[in-house]
């Protein structure tokens, strides 16, 4: 099984607070799991907390429907 490298400052490069990248990558493992044939072929075999955040470093998550500014308080 292949490491996920990523550092706290890439996801919050992303996203402002790391907590929001937190919850955008948790709703996205929830869907993949929910829908297991919206994920590419290549993350099928990987569980979909792995596969979330590999998308969310790859910009391939796409999160407008978040609040983010309710997230970012406090941070």
């Amino acid at each position: 099984m292949k490491k996920v490298d990523f550092t706290v400052e890439e996801l919050k490069s992303r996203v402002s607070n790391k907590y929001a990248a937190a919850i955008v990558i948790a709703n996205r493992a929830k869907a993949i799991r929910e829908n297991p044939a919206d994920v590419d072929e290549q993350y099928r075999k990987q569980k979909p907390t792995v596969t979330a955040l590999k998308e969310f470093i790859n910009d391939k998550v796409k999160y407008p429907e978040f609040n983010l500014d309710r997230i970012n308080i406090g941070d």
